[in-house]
């Protein structure tokens, strides 16, 4: 887990890092202010085209015409062109003598206004020529430094954007690897849980539940039972003298009658019982919907198996046999604790009476 931490503070510091240094390119619309500087450039050729047409037919209508909506476009395309460079991201440093240079233009372009107006009544259009020469060559210069300008910056924004392309498949590809680290961890931690669960409610010698698996079903059991009104049963079984035997041959062998017992018990017992170890040689059968002589059979079944098991089975020059107690409980009756108490009254029967039997509590 900690990998995959400082993986995403690397991840985090990286885009970070990279959002600021590409922050004046993002949000710029770099293709329609090139359309804007490019269109106003065809303004200043229409313009010197117009001039011609005036030295050439000063007293000529739609010279006068042409000029006149010139003079009036120009202006609002300046007007377009200094809005579009305020609402991108260029920094002002690089556009602040071109924008100062086309409002001078503006300037100048009103008074050429008021100087076309004269030339209609009869004024001489030498002045106006002269001065159009020098906006027109000022307009060309400055939407020519202009476009250069916004044509630099869209090629940087394309080199930023095809760089945020790469960041995002890589950040993509990080993260997939994220996620996979996290869902191997997860299996990993749920395999863990699991052999945690298997330790916690099963027996590590004979492989079969313990005490805390046989009360989880227990609870359940009880429940289903008080319900449909069907009978629980509960078997207790004792490994007869089985002191002696650990006392006589050892431990070793003690836990190996142990191991051939439970596959003994479980070979007698039902799919739907709940067959567990409960204590050092103590076993325990949790029946559901079972009454006292299906309960009473399993018991005689299981009791005469063990008894039947040959010296060969057991690895020792001895028999086995065990000692069981049998209690029933119906609706409300059925709990663990009452049909626990009945069975081990059961059990102790079965002992005094002389081991190897089955008794009823």
């Amino acid at each position: 887990m900690l990998g995959f931490s400082l993986l995403m503070c690397i991840i985090a510091i990286a885009i970070a890092l990279y959002n600021l240094n590409a922050r004046q390119y993002m949000g710029s619309n770099y293709t329609s202010l090139a359309a804007v500087v490019v269109r106003s450039q065809s303004h200043a050729v229409m313009l010197r085209n117009a001039l011609e047409d005036l030295r050439q037919r000063p007293g000529d209508p739609d010279v006068f015409s042409s000029l006149e909506n010139l003079l009036w476009r120009i202006p609002q395309h300046i007007d377009g062109i200094r809005f579009s460079l305020q609402t991108n991201k260029l920094s002002k440093s690089d556009y602040r003598v071109s924008l100062e240079e086309l409002q001078e233009v503006q300037k100048h372009l009103s008074e050429m206004r008021q100087q076309l107006d004269e030339i209609i009544l009869g004024a001489s259009p030498e002045k106006f020529l002269d001065q159009g020469q020098v906006i027109e060559n000022d307009l060309a210069l400055t939407f020519s430094i202009l476009e250069g300008l916004v044509h630099s910056e869209a090629a940087k924004q394309r080199i930023v954007m095809e760089r945020l392309g790469r960041t995002i498949s890589m950040l993509v590809f990080m993260i997939l690897l994220l996620v996979v680290g996290l869902l191997i961890s997860l299996f990993r931690l749920k395999r863990e849980h699991h052999k945690v669960m298997q330790l916690s409610q099963f027996d590590e010698l004979t492989k079969l539940g313990n005490r805390r698996y046989l009360l989880s079903f227990a609870e359940s059991f009880c429940k289903q039972s008080q319900r449909s009104g069907c009978p629980l049963g509960l078997i207790l079984i004792d490994i007869d003298y089985f002191k002696y035997v650990n006392d006589t041959f050892g431990h070793p062998t003690g836990d190996q009658i142990l191991q051939v017992l439970a596959g003994a018990l479980k070979d007698e017992a039902r799919e739907i019982d709940v067959l567990a170890r409960i204590g050092g040689e103590e076993f325990c059968v949790l029946m559901p919907d079972t009454d006292v002589d299906g309960a009473m059979k399993l018991a005689e079944r299981m009791r005469q198996k063990v008894s039947d098991l040959t010296e060969q089975q057991l690895g020792m020059a001895t028999s086995v046999t065990v000692s069981l107690g049998v209690a029933i409980a119906y609706k409300n009756e059925a709990t663990f604790e009452h049909l626990y108490a009945r069975a081990d009254k059961a059990l102790y029967q079965a002992k005094t009476h002389g081991r190897n039997r089955v008794e009823v509590g």
